[in-house]
């Protein structure tokens, strides 16, 4: 089967059957399920029931192995002999060239998966994060981050190739790489954005029903969100046409284990207030972590959507205060929220200039005063709101502090409320 195609490798049938089961990695599958989700009705099949139901045995009379099944129950030395390129290694890293120890394993593949996490358990520092009377550990690899990429790539990698899936553990990153590109038209760019695809599908569907990865397309996302609410880095993905690669960032420096604190800090803090943040969100508020301002295009760069659903992020964002727009139509954009900068002011990587904001909105008032005919020489809450592209709550504290300045004077009450250039109403009056 070529790289790249669609037919469904995990799906074939074997010229094995129920001999070549391991009774230990039924068990376990019933752990996984039982642990994940104790109410399934699965856990009510008998053994023959239970495999037949999730696809790893065929239903007809010789109850032969898919060899998704033989990979998630066979018994190891029947994978070996079979399955030759299924293998999976573990490299703890001293340097980028040199390692300490490393393991090779052909186990099946939840067993595998349990051998793995063993392997990284041990290195993988806390930091602890203080909230109030609250403490809260983060590792430097979320557990369920680094299990979701490994089973990624134990699932969507390429069977007919040789070679197996890495997962090098260095002080301050681990990569997991697998054989076999992306497949189905998804790569680096769109991979939070496009609808799932798997080149084992069976494998895939198995994993899922017994809730050991996240439903089809949500897995990356969580992986992307779990980091990122840590106050560390979103995952790296690098790819070729033999290959992919992920890659998660401790934080680490050499002073020990590290994370953005003021970012964990205020999502945490968001979250125990009710206020939960979307992956759509974070990876906004990222973004301006590092840059000062973010238009529309770019936002669909990140957040890997359309247009329409970018819009809807960034304005319900506006809409909660986490951002302020600022400017023109054309050229408007999108800044951190005054709450939310004053709570991240230590993250950010540059100081937003407020005076000189309101000097420039204040100064497109008045030059919009005195360009306008006599009879129209009036703005109102709405005028200021589409002159500006700010908040209604932005353009009445606009309009007070001109007030307060003597520089405009208000006229009516509620939302028929007008202002003047104050030497004008008193021309008026008079």
């Amino acid at each position: 089967m070529p790289s790249g195609s669609l037919e469904d490798y995990s799906a074939l049938l074997l010229d094995r059957g129920r001999d070549s089961v391991d009774p230990l990695e039924v068990e376990r599958l019933r752990r996984v399920l039982k642990a994940k989700e104790p109410g399934s009705d699965l856990l009510e099949l008998d053994d023959q029931q239970l495999l037949s139901r999730l696809g790893i045995a065929s239903e007809d009379q010789d109850r032969r192995l898919t060899i998704a099944g033989l990979l998630l129950v066979g018994q190891e030395d029947i994978i070996r002999r079979t399955l030759p390129g299924y293998e999976a290694t573990y490299l703890h890293m001293q340097t980028d060239t040199d390692y300490d120890r490393r393991i090779d394993s052909r186990r099946p593949l939840l067993a595998l998966l349990e051998q793995f996490t063993e392997a990284v358990e041990p290195h993988n520092k806390l930091f602890t994060l203080k909230l109030g009377m609250f403490h809260f550990e983060i590792p430097e690899f979320p557990q369920e981050v680094y299990r979701e990429a490994l089973l990624n790539a134990l699932t969507h990698r390429d069977y007919t190739r040789p070679g197996p899936v890495y997962v090098r553990h260095f002080p301050d990153r681990l990569e997991v790489s697998n054989p076999g590109g992306f497949c189905g038209g998804v790569n680096v760019n769109n991979i939070l954005g496009h609808e799932p695809v798997s080149r084992n599908r069976l494998l895939a569907e198995i994993l899922q029903r017994i809730r050991l990865v996240e439903r089809a397309g949500m897995g990356v996302k969580r992986m992307y969100h779990i980091m990122i609410s840590y106050g560390k880095e979103p995952p790296a993905y690098e790819a070729g046409e033999d290959y992919i690669r992920v890659i998660l960032r401790s934080g680490r420096t050499e002073a020990g284990p590290s994370v953005d604190e003021h970012f964990a800090r205020f999502v945490a803090s968001e979250q125990k207030a009710g206020r939960e943040l979307t992956l759509h969100d974070l990876l906004v508020l990222t973004y301006l972590k590092r840059n000062r301002e973010i238009d529309l295009t770019e936002a669909e760069r990140i957040l890997q959507r359309g247009e329409g659903e970018t819009r809807e992020a960034i304005n319900s964002m506006t809409a909660r205060s986490l951002l302020e727009p600022f400017g023109h139509k054309k050229g408007r954009v999108y800044r951190l929220g005054k709450r939310v900068y004053a709570q991240l002011r230590k993250s950010v990587g540059y100081q937003i200039f407020r005076r000189a904001e309101a000097a420039y909105a204040e100064g497109t008032i008045m030059t919009y005063l005195e360009e306008m005919p006599r009879d129209r020489a009036f703005v109102t809450n709405e005028i200021v709101r589409t002159l500006l592209r700010v908040s209604p709550t932005q353009s009445h504290y606009l309009l007070h502090n001109l007030v307060k300045k003597g520089k405009l004077s208000m006229r009516g009450r509620g939302r028929g409320t007008r202002y003047y250039k104050a030497r004008q109403l008193s021309l008026l009056d008079n």
